[in-house]
């Protein structure tokens, strides 16, 4: 069995011309809704059409580091994979080798631009700091929650979640110190979070969350605890949050009322 890396040997088993396949998966790239999803279909294609053994992707780079893609999913720990492919430099490696060195270069240059519109899209729609979703894309998820909501009557309560003494803390510790205690709470609220439930952070110190099929009186409670498990993670005494509640569609009938409510109620928190 050939366990060479690709591009080092060639054979002459390949039924269909190589570039064929690659002018066809350049063309699916641009209408693939996953980098990574697109990285496996060109990988079991490449399999099936040529009759291969496996195929294996390794891309290298400053924003992703080391990742590894193998065809069918599998993990790509054990066998020929662990032997020969994790330990050499980044590239594509099939068994057997049937592509010449430039052919394989161009797919793997294909996955590797796949993999970064992946991290684009999730960096236009997440904050850098926290990992969080951003402002804006919360915003959307909220309208469509309450278009959703007021059409079939789905309850989802809306969190907003302010850190108190937060600037006196930034001042006296500096940044770093401040920035640690925003990832510190984007980590509580990830780990809190349910199937269905999303996290923003929408403002300097300021979180929302939305907690979906909730009704007003689940939601304060979902709400408190929120709060208790995002304080667990900041190790800062001195810290806690201001928290304000509003559940849809009782208590508002659009994005914008709701996020009223929820402000005021936040506010008169952070009064007493």
């Amino acid at each position: 069995m050939n366990r060479e890396v690709l591009g080092d040997v060639v054979s002459d088993t390949a039924q269909r011309p190589p570039e064929a396949l690659v002018a066809a998966l350049a063309a699916d790239l641009a209408r693939a809704p996953s980098g990574v999803g697109f990285i496996y279909d060109a990988l079991d294609r490449l399999r099936t059409e040529y009759g291969l053994n496996d195929a294996v992707l390794v891309i290298q780079s400053p924003s992703t580091g080391r990742q590894a893609f193998r065809a069918g999913r599998r993990p790509v720990r054990g066998g020929w994979v662990s032997e020969r492919v994790l330990r050499s430099p980044a590239g594509l490696y099939t068994d057997p080798v049937i592509l010449q060195p430039d052919t394989a270069e161009s797919l793997a240059h294909l996955c590797a631009v796949a993999l970064r519109l992946d991290l684009l899209a999730h960096d236009a729609t997440h904050d850098a700091l926290t990992g969080l979703l951003n402002r804006r894309s919360f915003d959307d998820l909220l309208t469509r929650a309450m278009s959703r909501s007021v059409r079939y009557g789905w309850a989802f309560t809306l969190v907003i979640m302010d850190l108190n003494r937060f600037k006196e803390l930034n001042d006296r510790l500096g940044h770093p110190a401040g920035d640690e205690v925003l990832r510190a709470v984007g980590r509580g609220l990830r780990s809190f979070l349910r199937a269905g439930d999303v996290a923003a952070r929408i403002g300097g110190d300021e979180f929302a969350v939305i907690l979906d099929g909730t009704d007003p009186e689940v939601g304060r409670g979902l709400a408190a605890r929120l709060s208790t498990a995002a304080g667990t993670m900041l190790g800062w005494a001195e810290v806690a949050f201001a928290v304000g509640t509003a559940t849809a569609p009782d208590e508002a009938s659009d994005a914008a009322r709701l996020l009223e409510v929820a402000d005021r109620r936040l506010y008169e928190a952070k009064g007493r």
